[in-house]
């Protein structure tokens, strides 16, 4: 089954005014990892209007990362993030994002690379991601919308198995490091400097 069709049979599924969260691991099945992780990311990414969703599943971004580093089957989430419900309007908006990029590249995104989607290779994928997650969690300012479109490119790949773009969006975060590291390091020399002229005053 093609994961938009798999999204629209969940708001089928649920027609109350509210969805958890839970309901949304379980109604994406084997797809629960990479689907989670993309509506994590997806409002960090996008200037989403959906109020309050950035705090309920901001904690949830790092905690999938790990254990998919960990090597978890499935996304296990504590009850009370768990039991966290979204408004079906905010979900709605939420999947109707998520559908506007998977129907435009379904055609082209396929099962490739198999040895990229290997469990052992997404245990490295959950370190690249948790490190992401980390990143977007640091107080730069626009600093979160790079590393989440990276996320959501990872996850597009996991969701279709397709390994050539699970290694694009590998070798994109790659060089987010490299620049952030550098970064870092640009500012932790200057710092100093700063501090030490206007002490000298």
């Amino acid at each position: 089954m093609q994961t938009s069709k798999l999204l629209r049979d969940i708001l089928q599924r649920h027609s109350a005014e509210r969805i958890y969260l839970r309901d949304l691991i379980s109604g994406m099945k084997e797809r629960s990892f990479a689907g989670l992780l993309m509506i994590c990311a997806l409002p960090e990414a996008l200037p989403l209007p959906v109020a309050g969703v950035s705090a309920i599943i901001g904690i949830p971004l790092m905690i999938v990362s790990l254990q998919l580093l960990l090597g978890f089957r499935k996304p296990w989430l504590p009850s009370w993030i768990a039991n966290r419900s979204l408004k079906r309007k905010d979900v709605e908006k939420l999947f109707n994002k998520i559908l506007s990029i998977l129907e435009k590249y379904e055609s082209v995104i396929r099962p490739r690379w198999k040895f990229v989607t290997h469990p052992n290779a997404q245990r490295l994928l959950g370190l690249l991601l948790l490190i992401l997650a980390f990143i977007i969690a640091l107080p730069i300012p626009f600093g979160n919308m790079l590393p989440a479109i990276i996320i959501i490119i990872i996850s597009l790949g996991l969701i279709e198995q397709d390994g050539i773009v699970i290694a694009f969006g590998a070798c994109l975060s790659c060089i987010l490091f490299a620049f952030v590291a550098y970064a870092l390091l640009t500012l932790s020399q200057f710092i100093p400097k700063l501090n030490s002229g206007f002490f000298a005053r």
